[in-house]
């Protein structure tokens, strides 16, 4: 039996083109377009990029100055829930202009944050803001909740700084000595 190196190599390779073609026709037509429909539609949002790997779906957006960040993060998780199905979503969000002030101000205010984050006393984050924003005139803070993440928007004259920090709901802990109780 004489083996025909041609037709085996053109065979190889029109199975691998089917093979990642369709897969690239799949993730463009049912992930990525219906996630560029379901941003594209969002009020604030005025630029995006997305992606999806392990599970998550990453997404760029950039946020016009009146975006409301907890709207577009829920308004998203609704309308591309046919793309999420289960992945976890993670927005990476960036406003009309960043500022090193505004970020010098937040890695001022980082320690009390994230201390309230960890202890879920989440009440603590909008007075550690209101305590920033009255020792720097002109910077307003606003903070909002959902059941996964807390949303925090710093404002400084045209900068403008988005932060999205995932709340982890709480676990029972077990401790090494509960049997002998």
């Amino acid at each position: 039996m004489r083996l025909r190196i041609v037709p085996a190599v053109l065979s190889v390779a029109v199975t691998g083109g089917l093979l990642f073609g369709g897969w690239f026709a799949y993730d463009h037509m049912a992930v990525k377009e219906p996630l560029t429909k379901a941003v594209s539609g969002l009020p604030g949002v005025v630029d995006s990029e997305s992606s999806v790997e392990n599970g998550t779906v990453h997404v760029s957006l950039k946020l016009a100055d009146t975006a409301d960040l907890r709207t577009v993060y829920e308004r998203l998780a609704k309308e591309g829930e046919s793309v999420l199905k289960g992945r976890k979503l993670q927005l990476d969000v960036a406003g009309n202009a960043g500022s090193a002030e505004l970020d010098k101000l937040w890695s001022a205010v980082l320690f009390d944050v994230a201390e309230a984050m960890e202890t879920k006393a989440y009440s603590n984050i909008p007075a550690a803001l209101d305590r920033l924003t009255a020792e720097h005139a002109g910077l307003t803070a606003t903070t909002d909740m959902d059941d996964t993440n807390v949303y925090v928007t710093l404002r400084k004259g045209e900068a403008i700084k988005y932060i999205i920090l995932p709340r982890t709901p709480a676990t029972l802990e077990v401790w090494n000595d509960a049997s002998k109780l």
